[in-house]
């Protein structure tokens, strides 16, 4: 990809809320299909979305939660079709509680380590 091709490459985030059960799954999924890097948080879910057969009381949140974990990655926003739908299969169990997938737009991408931007921040 030309330097020139790079920068006009538009890129988003795919950002996912799934089951800390399917979290391995929807991991190797994404890496099976070749995305290179991603980021893993662990996240409460509080609301009325949560699987009342896996849930938990916490004092600290004063609600009912379940453990989920976000998972989130950078691509070519011609690429983010794709890996919802890698997601969405590997991540759904038919339960309530399964999760969300979302898409952001990212305005500026630069990687500390050299400073490329764009596109190729990601290589």
């Amino acid at each position: 990809m030309t330097e020139q091709a790079a920068a006009a490459t538009t890129l988003v985030e795919v950002r996912a809320i799934v089951r800390v059960e399917m979290l391995d799954r929807v991991v190797h999924c994404l890496k099976d299909c070749g995305l290179p890097r991603l980021t893993v948080q662990r996240a409460h879910a509080i609301g009325s979305a949560v699987d009342t057969a896996t849930m938990k009381i916490s004092f600290e949140e004063g609600s009912e939660y379940a453990d989920m974990a976000i998972v989130r990655c950078i691509c070519a926003a011609d690429r983010c079709e794709m890996l919802t739908e890698i997601i969405t299969g590997a991540a759904r169990t038919g339960r309530p509680g399964d999760g969300i997938v979302s898409v952001h737009p990212v305005l500026n991408l630069t990687k500390i380590r050299t400073s490329a931007e764009g596109a190729a921040a990601l290589e």
